[in-house]
């Protein structure tokens, strides 16, 4: 034989024999999705650190260390998030963040989970430093063959003071009905807990702890998850909200989140109408809005899904210049095994009045109100398994930057890999 041919075979067969490695990583990645599997039920997650609200200094923190599974059929599935170090604008500063949301199928118990640490509160007094360790918030929503279930878990660690002057000082950690208050300093209280239970799912919501820093009145919610799980799921899932209102702007004081916010459930509301109201609300300081209501429905059968979402705003006032009335967004989706059809049929941005006199929209779709505001009509995104519908969209030329959105209603409709038995 040839010395190449020799050597050739030698090669060969030392390639034959390897043993190919793949990263730690590589191997926890395929590992997850070896342990990934469809079910019928329905589940969502959430977790995060910290967030604060009022008092005299601004919100420093929006949701820390945030994280989230939302409407799958899939369990096996962990995502976790983390945080090593947050300084909280008037409160002190969080180490150690650190949230994970998983679902799990075991011994014929389903469950969706969700549960935050941290690891350390620091908090500088003039009297010295409040420290909370040990900061743990767990809930878990599931079903077995006694139906569904849902518990909340809130545990705090130890709570101390080391004064400027003298020994440190530890402290028994709040109860319902009883908060811990700190030399008239900082207030700590047992966080919520909430569990709903019923014959077609269940939800957990809980949070460890809440904070009050009495010199500045700011309140911060510490360590907070949530978990729901569903029944139903024969054919889709639903992703989809809807609602009147909702305003941004290069003033924060003028912003205005989605109102009022209806929320479709990962299962449909099984044929039911479900809705929300608000009589009245003003908006971005000028803006006066009448009759706002947002509204969904959807259900599902063994080889469809069906859905709506609607947002209506009945009457707007900017000064005595400009009104509107009978805004609506309306998004509809239905899926087949074979097709989707997503329309925005019944969107109207309604009857626009400048000055007294009712003004129609130009074929642009764009309408000036010279020195007042900008109207655009019916926005709509549309993508392979869904739409969203924008009514209306007025931006204000006061120079305030701000854009409020009216009559907004969105929805997708995702297929199930599987969905008959």
């Amino acid at each position: 034989m040839p010395r190449h041919s020799s050597a050739l075979a030698c090669v060969a067969a030392l390639v034959t024999g390897l043993t190919v490695v793949a990263p730690p990583a590589a191997r926890a990645a395929e590992a997850q999705r070896a342990r990934v599997a469809q079910s019928h039920y329905a589940f969502s997650g959430s977790g995060f650190g910290s967030r604060v609200g009022g008092g005299d200094v601004p919100a420093g923190s929006g949701t820390t260390a945030y994280q989230h599974i939302g409407c799958t059929n899939k369990t096996g599935l962990s995502r976790t998030n983390a945080l090593a170090q947050q300084d909280l604008t008037g409160i002190g500063r969080l180490t150690g963040m650190r949230t994970r949301v998983w679902t799990t199928a075991r011994h014929g118990v389903v469950t969706s989970h969700a549960r935050h640490r941290i690891d350390r509160l620091s908090i500088s007094t003039a009297a010295g430093t409040v420290a909370v360790t040990g900061i743990t918030a767990a809930v878990r929503a599931s079903h077995d063959a006694a139906g569904y279930h849902a518990t909340t878990t809130g545990t705090v660690g130890a709570i101390t003071l080391t004064p400027v002057v003298g020994p440190v000082t530890t402290f028994a950690a709040p109860t319902p009905g009883h908060p811990l208050s700190i030399l008239g300093l900082v207030t700590l209280s047992v966080g919520t807990s909430v569990t709903h239970v019923g014959s077609t799912g269940a939800q957990a919501s809980g949070s460890a702890l809440k904070v009050e820093v009495a010199p500045t009145g700011t309140k911060v919610v510490l360590a907070r998850a949530h978990a729901t799980i569903a029944g139903g799921v024969t054919f889709g899932l639903f992703h989809g909200r809807s609602n009147a209102s909702q305003v941004s702007a290069l003033d924060d004081s003028l912003r205005s989140g989605p109102q009022p916010l209806t929320i479709m459930p990962c299962q449909g509301t099984a044929g039911r109408a479900h809705s929300k109201s608000l009589a009245h609300a003003d908006l971005a300081g000028v803006l006066s809005v009448d009759g706002l209501s947002s509204r969904d429905v959807g259900d599902q059968s063994a080889t469809r899904a069906h859905g709506v979402e609607v947002g209506k705003v009945t009457h707007v006032r900017l000064g005595d210049v400009l009104t509107v009335d009978g805004i609506v967004g309306r998004a509809s989706v239905t899926r087949t095994d074979h097709h989707v059809t997503r329309t925005a049929r019944g969107t109207t941005a309604g009857t626009v009045t400048v000055n007294g006199v009712v003004t129609p929209f130009p074929r642009s779709g764009v309408l000036d109100v010279p020195g007042v505001a900008t109207l655009e009509r019916s926005i709509v995104h549309r993508t392979r398994t869904g739409i969203s519908v924008t009514a209306l969209r007025i931006t204000l030329l006061d120079g305030s930057g701000a854009v409020i959105d009216l009559g907004q209603a969105q929805l997708r409709i995702g297929k199930l890999r599987h969905h008959r038995h």
